[in-house]
């Protein structure tokens, strides 16, 4: 396509919105895109599990609306050009909105057990039709923008279009993560943000239509009592009791529920803690006496604030301190914990809210006795509790002769491989550190261990008859605890033929011990899950060459059809920037990972860090689209470089380098597409920006995929970035073989 000129007007009246109205979308769309992005992931995982590869499709789906959008995008005169733009920036927040409350209300729809996850098939299905379609527009934007402003700027057009979007996203994830993250309900950014679209449009436009932005304001102020109609009769639908509150917090968004005389309260749409459950944890509560004997100080992590917290309170103890990271869900059922279990002398009670590890690693104290009852590890969050490093950090703060219980998932008759690997894993971690241990049988099992000789009972019998001494004095606890007790309770622990073939069993099993930077027991408990549902993500683990088969498969044909349409510079700078985008989606990923290792939950930081990334991209391609512009084969090397310095961050006392180390990457990745356009765009550039627009969420996709299902489960943390790293250099190879002596 020639160069636009001004009248190219597509329509009669029709004009350019010139460079400040260039400017205006540029930047808001960017915002909007931020905000719209972060949203849909949180919002997604109340509905699905909250899980690294489930965020990796999310984000795949949001790539490949984009991509979509960028790809199919005709060439048109600048009315045409103008309304694409226009149009993406009203719709982004719309489809936002419907995506959010369709998703929510998709479950009274499709039912699911109250508590649980739906398949991993189902939950890829709810992505992509929650989060391409608003990417779409994402991407449908761009190029029109870019041939608009190519009438005045040439080469410098995708640069200044691509460098605004990147400010206006890092102005968004700036502006959620320190104001809005808990302060607006979807709706109300929605509303707002159709708002802003709406005042940009009536100035461009027409005046006239600036009085419509009152629709989306009267929105604003009702969007609280309509968000919680939603979702009561949501609630109401597909679960046993009634809705009593819904907060989002900034880890996540909780739900208490009251069915009778008991309360549920779930994290993310997963059943975490039912109050009062004085029955069920009977047994471990005198597990643990038993244990305890004399020991005065205890530490529970990840107990719930329920029959096991409140009856050690109960306990001859001198100080219990408990861990509950997310501030707002103790504010939501403390009040309930009060009513439930009253007369627990909380004065001995010391409430930490904060990260689990963080406690350990800062405090200096020592505790007779740790309790670590974390969730299964659905994400590497809470993989961090089941690891060697997390055991090591535990016995380091064990008195001397203190001891040490962790739960895990058991079994009570066949050991399948999955569970066994998964077992395994996790076991071995323990037994890494723990030389003098116990091994509990049943469903949950228990993992006892001390860090000298003779502090735990040779065996079960042996505590049941400790435990006998100590129960012939009355127990403080509640009478569901105490009601007809007889220590012999405790033998259902210890079924011998269980544990002798727990030991068979783990003596066979193969595979490495769980690590922070090898998370095996996350993905292990995936394939559990994919196993026991069937779905096609198992198909596609025990293929394990089939996902990158269908992805060299994909990017062989999108490229290759640049190359028939567009010529050969195009392809190469297509495959270019494709790879480039996968490294830098996989990067973002694993420095996301790297992130929630060291700090813990990391939901309420991914607009931060997308903030950061796309600060990097203003600078980097404001840089690049000023003066002589750098040959694309350097970025992609120094690239290449940078990728390969983040393995300095897996060693321990480097987390100050996180976000220097961030923004020097994004900085070359936002340098380069200027970069490239610069030496493929002398005409035709609406072409130009499409394809490389399109190419570079091409390989966003690829990314986030391979990355969350081959080369973190593969290769592990350093692993991966090593492989990434790899990957740049064949990329600046092409760069410079094909497109490098013509930039500049």
């Amino acid at each position: 396509m020639p160069l636009l000129r001004r009248e190219d007007t597509g329509g009669v009246g029709v004009k350019n919105p010139g460079r400040a109205g260039i400017a205006a979308i540029a930047f808001f769309t960017g915002l909007e895109a931020a905000i719209v992005q972060v949203v849909l992931i949180r919002e997604l995982l109340t509905v699905c599990r909250g899980n690294e590869l489930i965020i990796g499709i999310i984000f795949s789906s949001w790539f490949f609306g984009i991509f979509l959008g960028a790809r199919l995008n005709p060439a048109g005169g600048i009315g045409s050009l103008k309304r694409r733009a226009l149009v993406s920036m009203a719709l982004l927040p719309c489809l936002m909105a419907a995506a959010v409350y369709g998703a929510h209300a998709l479950q009274a729809i499709v039912p699911r057990v109250a508590g649980t996850f739906y398949s991993f098939s189902a939950e890829a299905v709810i992505a992509l039709v929650c989060a391409a379609p608003a990417g779409f527009f994402v991407g449908f934007f761009f190029p029109p923008l870019v041939a608009l402003a190519s009438m005045e700027m040439g080469r410098r057009s995708a640069g200044f279009v691509y460098y605004l979007e990147s400010l206006g996203s890092f102005a968004g994830g700036i502006a959620f993560s320190f104001l809005l993250v808990e302060a607006a309900n979807p709706l109300e950014l929605a509303s707002g943000l159709l708002c802003g679209a709406l005042v940009i449009i009536g100035c461009l436009t027409d005046r006239r239509l600036l009085p419509l932005v009152l629709v989306p304001l009267t929105c604003v102020f009702f969007s609280g009592r309509i968000e919680t109609r939603v979702f009561s009769a949501v609630w109401d639908r597909t679960h046993a009791g009634t809705l009593e509150s819904y907060r989002r917090t900034r880890y996540q968004a909780v739900a208490v529920e009251s069915a009778g005389d008991t309360v549920s309260v779930y994290g993310n749409g997963v059943l975490v803690h039912t109050l009062p459950d004085r029955y069920e944890s009977r047994g471990i509560v005198h597990l643990i006496n038993a244990l305890r004997g004399n020991r005065k100080t205890l530490l529970l992590i990840g107990s719930g604030p329920g029959a096991l917290l409140n009856n050690m309170l109960r306990a001859d103890i001198e100080r219990l301190t408990y861990i509950e990271q997310d501030p707002g869900l103790w504010e939501e059922i403390s009040p309930w914990m009060k009513r439930f279990y009253p007369g627990a002398d909380t004065s001995k009670l010391s409430l930490q809210r904060e990260d689990p590890r963080h406690f350990l690693t800062r405090t200096a104290g020592r505790f007779d006795m740790i309790i670590s009852m974390p969730p299964a590890p659905e994400n590497i969050m809470l993989n961090r509790f089941y690891t060697r490093e997390f055991y090591a950090l535990c016995k380091k703060r064990l008195d001397r002769r203190g001891v040490f219980i962790t739960s895990l998932h058991g079994f009570s008759n066949y050991l399948s491989p999955e569970l066994r690997d998964f077992i395994a894993s996790v076991y071995r971690a323990f037994a890494g550190e723990f030389s003098f241990r116990l091994v509990t049988s049943g469903e949950t099992m228990y993992l006892i261990g001390a860090a000298e000789e003779g502090v735990l009972p040779a065996s079960g019998e042996e505590l049941i008859a400790r435990y006998n001494a100590i129960d012939a004095h009355p127990l403080p606890f509640d009478q569901e605890i105490v009601r007809n007790f007889s220590p012999r309770e405790l033998r259902c622990f210890f079924e011998k033929t269980q544990i002798g073939y727990f030991k068979e069993a783990m003596a066979r099993a193969g595979g490495d011990e769980n690590r922070d930077m090898r998370p095996g027991a996350y993905w292990k408990n995936i394939v559990l899950s994919a196993f026991r549902e069937r779905s096609v993500l198992y198909d596609i683990i025990r293929g394990f060459l089939v996902l990158p088969v269908l992805v060299l498969l994909a990017a062989a044909a999108a490229i290759g059809d640049i190359g028939r349409r567009y010529g050969g510079r195009r392809m190469a700078a297509g495959a270019v920037i494709c790879a480039t985008g996968m490294a830098s989606m996989s990067a973002m990923m694993i420095m996301i990972i790297l992130y929630q290792n060291a700090h813990g939950i990391v939901y309420h930081r991914i607009s931060l860090i997308n903030a950061i990334f796309m600060l990097g991209l203003t600078a980097g391609s404001f840089f690049s689209s000023r003066g002589r512009t750098p040959r694309p084969a350097l970025i992609v090397g120094g690239a290449a470089v940078s990728v390969a310095s983040m393995l300095v961050l897996t060693l321990p006392g480097t987390g100050f380098l996180f976000w220097p180390l961030l923004a020097v990457f994004s900085f070359l990745c936002g340098a380069l597409f200027p970069s490239l356009f610069a030496a493929i765009g002398r005409d035709r550039y609406q072409e130009s920006a499409s394809v490389l627009d399109a190419m570079d969420h091409f390989g966003s996709i690829t990314g986030s995929l391979l990355t969350v299902m081959l080369f973190l489960p593969v290769l592990g943390i350093q692993g991966a970035l090593a492989a990434v790293s790899v990957i740049l250099i064949p990329a600046a190879v092409i760069a410079w073989k094909v497109i490098g002596s013509d930039a500049g």
